[in-house]
């Protein structure tokens, strides 16, 4: 009995070790813990990375397109930068391991091709922070007796911290620190003192110097906005965006404006000391821009797409959106919002090329989506409005979301079911799929044969509008950067572009602003100044490109044949 007994009583303190053993295992925190501090009056940054197992190296979550190893400064005598591949790693200079890391850098400024801009400026001083340009990826470890989870970490909290400061993100307002769990692409993080300025339908944080007529038009806007898309789609928004609205580049003799969507809000700026005298047109574009975002609460945010090949459905779907809001606002009439949707058709047509619409991305032709997604969007209407003239492209929608509300997430299927069923065929559906999927198919006829039997019919023009003469100047600079760089870097301004220096590329090695090809305005005659470069072309000879002031910069060698000025598809 007296050896029973110890048995048990040894078996009972394994078990009693095994389950402390493992309740400790459940609560060792594996996230990984960045802690951010803002140092207003200087406007700097440190960052201290906490891992919760000791790696080798670490890696960024995002690639980003910039050089982090110039902008964020590391402890040299620890650590070292180092490129594996196309991946940029922090290493220790001893090869040992390590648990944490320190940070520190400037707040950039600077666009960021093709990406979310790192820090956004307000005129007072405070600033915006994009979290997923510090953020890290995890690393494999496949030792269990080194990580339980089979990684570096699992998950992310950040810990935000600005003395005398609000932090604001996701509609919640915080005094001097605050923490987050990372989720999907991130947030826009405000540090600063300006008050939130708060609706029925969202929150604001407004530059203080915004002119104030841009402001009032879109305090007088935004709020039906929201409503009109709830009332269409059926679906009211479950969450109140924030929205960043800020005023940059004040004194620059131009006006433009650039932002996106992330979970839960919009950020806007507007640059240029042409927006300080209020202007219809300008506002207008601004409206789309910001219809075009917002509409993406419903359509990517609420309910998710599955697939970005086909990508067409929401960018496409937000521009639609976007077109019938400011028809319903009166701030285009029905005219001009078909000539919008022509625009976006050609530009469809000039850029898509043989390759099929779901190829785009891979591409790097992200553009496609919105121009071709908004005239499939286009097609859908009218064969809706056929077969029922008291629907429209949002009943579409409507079904879509109402069918998907169990999971969420949405597909080019449950798009083309949805179509059918409410045009009582199948026949444009198949189309689209076509036009989604296959290549080498002749766009313009495809595209025309989408309006047949309703009331739109199509036709061939070389009466071309502005927006295509702009678009054929354009691609003269962008074909001369093609020849002699083998990559294109240019802004477009009002009335002229800005190329951008491109390493190891002699013809385009200092930034330019750029007006006129041989003494042609490449927007307002951008038809005539591209056929006169092709005729160029054709000669091997060089081309002439201005300044603003007609002021000779460069005479550029074309060398190579280009293509010929296509005719433009008008809707009737």
């Amino acid at each position: 009995m007296e050896r029973v007994a110890l048995s048990f009583v040894k078996l009972l303190s394994f078990l009693l070790l095994f389950l402390s053993y493992q309740s400790l295992a459940t609560e060792t925190d594996f996230r990984l813990h960045i802690h951010v501090h803002h140092q207003q009056q200087s406007d700097t940054w440190k960052v201290q990375y906490v891992l919760p197992i000791a790696v080798d190296h670490i890696a960024f979550q995002r690639q980003s397109n910039f050089d982090r190893s110039k902008l964020y400064h590391l402890d040299e005598s620890k650590f070292k930068w180092e490129k594996a591949g196309d991946v940029l790693l922090i290493r220790s200079i001893d090869g040992s391991k390590f648990e944490s890391l320190d940070l520190t850098f400037s707040s950039y400024y600077d666009d960021i091709q093709k990406d979310y801009t790192h820090n956004l400026r307000y005129s007072d001083g405070s600033v915006l922070l994009y979290t997923n340009h510090i953020a890290l990826g995890a690393n494999i470890i496949e030792d269990k007796a080194i990580s339980p989870i089979g990684s570096s970490f699992r998950g992310t909290q950040f810990h935000f911290y600005s003395p005398k400061q609000n932090i604001i993100f996701l509609g919640n307002v915080y005094s001097e620190k605050a923490q987050w769990d990372l989720q999907g692409e991130g947030t826009y993080v405000y540090f600063g003192n300006l008050s939130p300025i708060e609706t029925d339908n969202m929150i604001a944080i407004v530059d203080p110097i915004l002119p104030k007529w841009a402001w009032d038009n879109t305090q007088q806007y935004f709020p039906k906005l929201f409503d009109y898309y709830e009332k269409k789609t059926g679906q009211p928004l479950n969450f109140k965006p924030v929205v960043f609205f800020n005023y940059d580049q004040v004194d620059g003799d131009y006006s433009n404006y650039s932002g996106g969507t992330l979970a839960g809000l919009v950020q806007l700026t507007i640059n240029g000391k042409r927006w300080q005298t209020k202007n219809e047109e300008q506002f207008n574009m601004l409206f789309h821009f910001l219809a075009h975002e917002a509409a993406h609460f419903w359509n990517g945010q609420m309910f998710a797409f599955e697939d970005q090949k086909h990508a067409w459905m929401h960018e496409g779907g937000a521009d639609t959106f976007a077109n019938f809001a400011m028809l319903e606002f009166d701030l285009i009439d029905s005219k001009q919002m078909m000539q919008k949707f022509e625009d976006s058709t050609n530009s469809c047509l000039l850029n898509k090329g043989k390759e099929s619409l779901a190829q785009s991305a891979e591409l790097r032709l992200y553009r496609n989506y919105y121009t071709c997604g908004a005239t499939m969007a286009l097609a859908s209407h009218f064969a809706i409005k056929a077969k029922s003239p008291n629907k429209s492209v949002f009943d579409l929608w409507k079904r879509l979301f109402n069918a998907n509300m169990k999971n969420r997430t949405y597909t080019q299927q449950d798009y083309f079911n949805e179509l059918s069923q409410l045009t009582g065929s199948d026949l444009l559906s198949k189309a689209l799929g076509k036009f989604s999927s296959q290549t080498n198919i002749d766009n313009q006829s495809e595209i025309s044969s989408w309006f047949e039997q309703t009331e739109i019919t199509t036709k061939s023009s070389f009466d071309y509008p502005s927006s295509i003469k702009r678009h054929w100047g354009k691609q003269v600079i962008y074909n001369l950067m093609e020849m002699h760089c083998d990559s294109v870097s240019f802004s477009s301004y009002d009335d002229y572009v800005k190329t951008y220096p491109m390493d190891k590329c002699k013809t385009f090695q200092h930034s330019a602003e750029i007006q006129y090809v041989a003494g042609l305005d490449i927007f307002r005659q951008g038809i005539d100044a591209y056929n006169l470069f092709r005729e160029k072309c054709q000669q091997k000879g060089t081309v002439s490109l201005q300044n603003r002031e007609k002021v000779n910069i460069v005479e550029i060698e074309c060398l190579r044949e280009v293509a010929k000025v296509e005719s433009y598809l008008r809707f009737e």
